[in-house]
């Protein structure tokens, strides 16, 4: 038996997806408007960063849409602040598309394929990283192939 404990008993490395969820739902109950009225279209802020997670608010324009990727590490959450976007998320079986509204999560793991595209005129979305990333999500217009870039750490 084990007579101290285990670091990673202590500090995990990554957070589990039902936490992470559990911080998007907080995060959707206490952004500040004012704070995402200020994002630009395509800019993103760092909401939370810490050596579990990070948490960034993005605001994308009707154009913007992720790569077709894979998720190879840690987990993550994409919670809809307002507007839709669609996912594609890739199966055995084949493609599966749902459209995610205001205060709807997606959950991805390792190994989970899919894309996120804006539906309608634009949407506002938190996206929380575990273990962190440490920089904005890669989500590009697909008219300037511009990624959505960091705008100020709140």
């Amino acid at each position: 038996m084990l007579d101290f404990p285990e670091p990673y008993l202590l500090a995990p490395s990554s957070l589990t997806p039902t936490a992470l969820r559990e911080r998007a739902e907080l995060l959707l109950t206490v952004t500040d408007p004012t704070v995402v009225d200020e994002v630009p279209v395509g800019g993103a802020v760092e909401l939370r960063g810490n050596f579990l997670y990070d948490a960034w608010l993005v605001r994308l324009g009707p154009d913007a849409a992720s790569d077709l990727h894979a998720h190879e590490h840690g987990f993550g959450t994409v919670a809809v602040v307002s507007g839709a976007l669609r996912e594609t998320r890739a199966s055995r079986e084949g493609l599966d598309e749902r459209v995610v509204t205001a205060g709807e999560m997606v959950s991805t793991r390792p190994g989970d394929t899919h894309r996120l595209t804006v539906e309608g005129d634009g949407a506002v979305a938190v996206y929380l990283a575990s273990p962190p990333r440490g920089a904005a999500p890669r989500i590009v217009t697909t008219a300037t192939s511009v990624p959505v870039v960091p705008a100020a750490v709140v």
